[in-house]
């Protein structure tokens, strides 16, 4: 048989994670971007400073060598330097030919790149205006810019200072005193924020819980106090619809009630006038035959009333059950016994298959009755002569199992998921007999009313439903 497989249903994540998350997550987006720019302006200053730096020691020297080319005064000059320590500072001097007239740096051993220290040859004349290098080892960067003078001689002064490497740590320290600071103000936002947004709607979703549990629509909800005026304006518009539900139901119940009193009595004549008549003998047979189709049609009526008042009984949301400790094995074999007849009258050989202990459950023996005479009906309606029906029971340590099968017309794969709906009939089950599409219903709401789960596996070779009680077994 084909099995009925529904889709797990997507787990779903409450409002308050997708809230703090994107709390969260702004947060973050907002402090690399700050971190970003803060280390971007600092390098774009720091290193506009060095340049500034390079500039002015360009321009004086500049002018030193031009007025005393020989720039024998270029060492004392270095020497009244008073640099920091921890400032790299480099020059250097190179004749037309390319021979390197004067160079110095500070410290002595530090390695500007495409500098040749030793070497009396002449070197690589270097492109003229700014660059910037980065000293090996340390990762330093120095700014360097390379000048002509009038002479033709070339000038090249380079300078990097730690005014860049200590700004972005002090920055970080900053920043991370701000991250945690911001991380508490973003936390306490957010939960300022799922405090006033999820509060009325839990309040909301407890009044729906409540009416779907309990079914009483004249429960008049609390109006739901927030300071989102959309939250409010939902509470009003649930509670007026609440109120018009409430009096929609009872209109029905009353309507029923007064339906189920019309019909009742007149069905009750009808069928004992039927009955007193077919007493008389020297009936004509077409007589008879129409009397006892007048019988079979108020039962069928009757039936069909009697799955109206289950109907609105369920429409309360409430069903009510007297739990009493009954043996199960004996119902079944009484409503196998009592359906018998009807499978011997439609050729349907109708199997019973039951342990031999005997097993007790917990329930109420109308309702659990109703619920297997409609699937037994059902199975006897559905099936065609020469078929089978069975009725099985198997029992655990926690549970029991009935299985209800035939051999029938089946049921078609997209109309499985909907045979539960009141007042629905499947195009088979519409050619093959009458009714209202009741049952099925009412199957379903008393057995989830004795905390039971009832499935279906159908295809065309036949139908077999399970239905899944409690077990509570005798000492």
């Amino acid at each position: 048989m084909a099995v009925n497989k529904t889709l797990k249903p997507r787990r779903l994540l409450s409002f308050a994670v997708y809230l703090a998350a994107g709390y969260l997550a702004v947060y973050a987006i907002c402090t690399i971007i700050m971190l970003y720019l803060g280390n971007r302006v600092i390098t774009q200053s720091t290193r506009g400073f060095d340049r500034q730096d390079v500039r002015a020691e360009t321009e004086e020297l500049t002018e030193l060598l031009e007025s005393n080319p020989k720039g024998n005064w270029l060492a004392e000059a270095l020497a009244q330097e008073r640099l920091p320590p921890s400032t790299i500072f480099a020059v250097r001097v190179l004749s037309t030919l390319g021979r390197v007239e004067y160079e110095a740096r500070i410290p002595e051993n530090v390695i500007i790149p495409g500098w040749q220290r030793f070497g009396p040859g002449p070197v690589l004349f270097p492109h003229l205006g700014w660059e910037e290098l980065t000293i090996p080892g340390n990762e330093r960067i120095i700014q360097m810019y390379t000048s002509q003078l009038n002479d033709g001689r070339i000038l090249q002064i380079a300078k990097g200072s730690l005014l860049e490497n200590k700004q972005k740590q002090l920055m970080s320290r900053n920043m991370l005193f701000f991250m945690f600071s911001s991380l508490i103000l973003t936390l306490f936002t957010t939960l300022c924020m799922i405090y006033i947004t999820l509060r009325p709607i839990e309040q909301l979703t407890r009044s729906m819980r409540y009416i779907i549990d309990s079914g009483s629509f004249e429960s008049n909800p609390p109006p739901v106090k927030s300071m989102i005026s959309e939250l409010n304006a939902l509470s009003a518009q649930f509670n007026v619809m609440t109120h018009k539900y409430a009096g929609l139901i009872q209109a029905m119940r009353e309507t029923m009630d007064n339906v189920a009193h019309d019909i009742r009595t007149p069905l009750s004549r009808i069928r004992g006038a039927s009955e007193m008549a077919l007493k008389h003998g020297d009936l004509p047979d077409n007589l008879t035959e129409t009397l006892a189709d007048i019988i079979d049609d108020c039962d069928h009526t009757q039936l069909q009333l009697k799955n109206l008042l289950d109907t609105r009984e369920m429409e309360s949301g409430f069903v009510k059950i007297n739990c009493e400790l009954f043996d199960l094995t004996k119902l079944l074999r009484t409503l196998h016994d009592m359906y018998s007849l009807v499978a011997e009258e439609k050729e349907i050989n109708l199997q019973l298959d039951l342990p031999p202990e005997i097993i007790m459950i917990e329930g109420d023996r109308h309702r659990i009755s109703r619920i297997f005479s409609n699937l037994i009906d059902n199975a006897l309606k559905y099936t065609n002569a020469q078929g089978t029906a069975s009725i099985t029971l198997k029992q655990t340590a926690n549970e029991v199992k009935i299985c209800v099968a035939d051999t029938g017309i089946g049921i078609p794969a997209n109309e499985i998921s909907l045979i539960w709906q009141r007042l629905y009939r499947g195009e088979n089950a519409r050619k093959k007999s009458k009714g209202l599409g009741l049952g099925m219903n009412i199957v379903k709401s008393f057995t989830e009313a004795h905390h039971g789960v009832i499935t279906v596996e159908s295809s065309e070779k036949g139908t077999l439903f399970t239905v899944t009680l409690p077990n509570k077994q005798s000492d």
